[in-house]
């Protein structure tokens, strides 16, 4: 088994190997001529949101990558950048385990730095602007209570609530309702069912459907309580994100495993013949089939397994545990349980309830999920050599490029994309000619950890 497990080793590289290229070009020419925004007004714009909202990056929320974020981006592209306040960390940020951070180019190594940066932006009188709250779900919001999770617990657990609300009003709506916005962007839902993706079906459980439909009509009424213009977005699908789908691709790539048609199960290859992947489905080992995902979390167990300290998954008593996979339909054929079905299925519906509820609104919609899902599909047509191609630069959906090295925010780039996908709705919808970003001059900004 040591040929499997140098593939293995040198699959893990290449993820780190994509986030060492970083650009030299800087993005201090702001352009201050006056901009065509049609009938939307930027003069009180909030941003409501989560991480991906806050610009969080690297797994930590930091100044250099909340600078980037994608409503900060919006607003310099229409001059309005110094009423836009954002509540700032000093590096190397806040996180719950750690800024990811590139040691050195050989050895390729990336390392967690856990020290903890500080609010610089405090006391700011007002709510701030951007009110993205790491963590926070659909609920969140409007601060309503969950069955075993009250708003007031949700709140406590999360320190992120109050380095961005602090004592301005206890809810985002309540902040949003006080800063009197002329221009709402709201992206709130990817954490009601990320928790279990992430945990690969064993952390925190999807939100009914149902019960997002009533969070979204209601949040929907207090946005356009406001009389503010809105734009929503939609959830991006599970498996186009690369902590869901990108180790799979990467060791089918290098020939590390392989989808064997005829038994209709992945195979680890050896040069002593392939045999079968066993991974944990709620504590029963199941042969691993087309529609099962290693997660990104994953390295950890691979890394032991190159290390010799865990067996590789070739056994049924040594299958790949489920922590590390989002399995598909396996054993239950026809019945549609798995893990993936219950996410896809709820983000499916989850986008349905946001496209009703903007049009009878009357919201404009930034289609995030049709978008990063065009994206995956070019970069799996194109042999992972393609992605979303600005400016003449080549974005694939893969840490260090499109996402950060966590495989769930976006850099700096990832964000210009958003909000050079945002600006096109703004633009049809308002009436606005707003220019795009010049997206190869965004910085790459990956940080490097100290000494290196």
């Amino acid at each position: 088994m040591n040929y499997l497990i140098k593939h293995i080793k040198s699959t893990l590289s290449l993820v780190l190997l994509l986030a060492l290229v970083t650009s030299c070009k800087d993005y201090n020419d702001l352009d201050t001529k006056p901009v065509d925004t049609g009938s939307a007004d930027f003069s009180s714009y909030v941003a409501v949101g989560n991480s991906l909202t806050a610009g969080f990056q690297n797994n930590a929320l930091y100044q250099s990558g909340q600078e980037f974020s994608y409503p900060n981006l919006i607003v310099r592209q229409v001059n309005q950048s110094e009423s836009f306040e954002q509540p700032l960390i000093s590096n190397p940020g806040l996180s719950n385990d750690g800024r990811i951070e590139l040691i050195s180019l050989e050895p390729l190594q990336t390392t967690r730095n856990n020290a903890q940066g500080q609010p610089t932006n405090s006391g700011l009188e007002r709510p701030y602007n951007n009110l993205g709250i790491p963590g926070s779900i659909l609920a969140d919001f409007l601060g309503k209570d969950l069955p075993g999770a009250p708003y007031s617990a949700r709140r406590q657990a999360n320190p992120f609530f109050n380095v961005v609300l602090r004592d301005k009003g206890n809810t985002q709506a309540q902040q949003l309702t006080a800063l009197s916005p002329t221009f709402v962007s709201f992206w709130l839902g990817n954490n009601d069912v990320l928790g279990f993706v992430t945990s690969g079906g064993e952390g925190q459980g999807i939100t009914p459907p149902d019960a997002f439909n009533d969070l979204y009509q209601g949040s929907a009424q207090a946005m356009a309580s406001t009389g503010a213009n809105v734009v929503v977005y939609t959830i991006p699908d599970v498996t186009s994100i690369p902590f869901v789908f990108y180790l799979r691709t990467q060791l089918e790539q290098q020939g590390v495993i392989t989808f064997d048609s005829e038994s209709q199960s992945y195979q680890l290859v050896s040069s002593q013949g392939n045999f079968p992947i066993y991974i944990d489905v709620d504590g029963s080992p199941q042969v691993m089939r087309k529609d099962d995902f290693l997660l990104l979390s994953a390295q950890s167990y691979f890394a032991e397994v190159q290390a010799g300290n865990t067996p590789p998954p070739i056994k049924p008593q040594n299958a790949i545990p489920d922590k590390f996979v989002l399995d598909g339909n396996l054993a239950t054929q026809g019945i549609p349980d798995s893990e993936l079905e219950q996410a896809a299925g709820a983000v499916a519906q989850y986008n349905k309830v946001i496209k009703n509820v903007a049009s009878s609104s009357g919201f404009a919609v930034v289609d995030i999920n049709s978008i990063f899902n065009k994206v995956v599909a070019n970069f799996q047509d194109s042999g992972g050599s393609s992605g979303y191609q600005p400016n003449g630069v080549n974005l694939r959906p893969v840490p260090g490029e499109l996402f950060s090295f966590d495989g769930i925010h976006p850099t700096n780039r990832g964000s210009a994309v958003i909000a050079n996908e945002s600006i096109k709705v703004i633009n049809q919808s308002f009436d606005a000619n707003i220019p795009q970003i010049n997206i190869a001059k965004i910085p790459e900004g990956f940080p490097v950890a100290a000494g290196n």
